[in-house]
This record gives structure tokens, C-alpha cells and sequence, in this order.
């Protein structure tokens, strides 16, 4: 069911969630010209949208991993044809796992930086301040 019907509607949601009007890209290279709230405004409004869809990728991903583990046979039973293509899925599973945590994180590193920057720009003109 996942296979089948789950993951084909979420990608179809994402084309079309890129597709939209929403996310028009030209209006992104246009903002990083300029001024920063302008960028902040365009990727929260595209962080919300794409948050949950990233979310259910993990999950399902998470599943199909475990369904995969759960069904390697044991060494004993001496069933192990197929273990390989077994674990080689897994690895792609983790490869995706991977690919859509660092995504999903990125929205956070670029605010922790954007507050640095905050910081030291703060700092820079009290202290700039104190001096005058």
C-alpha cells in the first residue's frame, strides 16, 4: 500500500506543491539580492508547506525499512537467498533517510545562523555605541 499508493501520491503532492505559484523561484534569486526578511518570509511560508511531506517520507521510509529488517531470515534457518538484495534495500532506505533529514534540517541551521549573524551585528553597534 505504501509502494503503490502512499508514496506515488506524495511525490505527485510535491510536483505539484513545486509546480505552484507558490514556489516561484525566480522571486527566491530575487530576494537573496536583497533584503534578508523578504528570504525569511519566502522559505517559512515554504518550510510549513513542505514540513509535513518530508515528515511522512521519513515515516514511511522508517517502515519499509523495519518491514524489510523483520523479514531477513535467521542465519540458522538457512534460508538466505534474496538477504543481499534485502540489505541492499535497507542501505537505500538509510541513503533516503539521510538525503530527507539533512532537508529537513536545513530550515533550522539556516535560522541558527541567521541569529549568529543577529548576534554579532547587535554586539558590533553596542559596542559601536559605547564608544561615540
Amino acid at each position: 500500500k505504501i509502494f503503490l499508493e502512499k508514496m506515488p501520491r506524495q511525490i505527485h503532492r510535491l510536483e505539484e506543491l513545486l509546480r505552484s505559484s507558490n514556489f516561484d523561484w525566480k522571486e527566491l534569486s530575487a530576494v537573496r539580492s536583497g533584503a534578508a526578511a523578504p528570504l525569511n518570509n519566502f522559505l517559512n511560508q515554504h518550510y510549513t508547506h513542505l514540513k509535513p511531506i518530508l515528515l511522512d517520507f521519513m515515516d514511511d521510509l522508517c517502515k519499509i525499512r523495519l518491514w524489510i529488517v523483520c523479514l531477513i531470515p535467521r542465519v540458522e534457518d538457512g534460508d538466505n537467498k534474496g538477504v543481499e538484495i534485502q540489505h541492499e534495500v535497507i542501505d537505500v532506505c538509510n541513503e533516503g533517510l539521510s538525503s530527507l533529514d539533512s532537508l529537513y534540517r536545513y530550515y533550522f541551521r539556516y535560522n541558527i545562523e541567521k541569529s549568529k549573524d543577529f548576534g554579532k551585528k547587535r554586539r558590533s553597534m553596542v559596542n559601536h555605541q559605547k564608544q561615540t
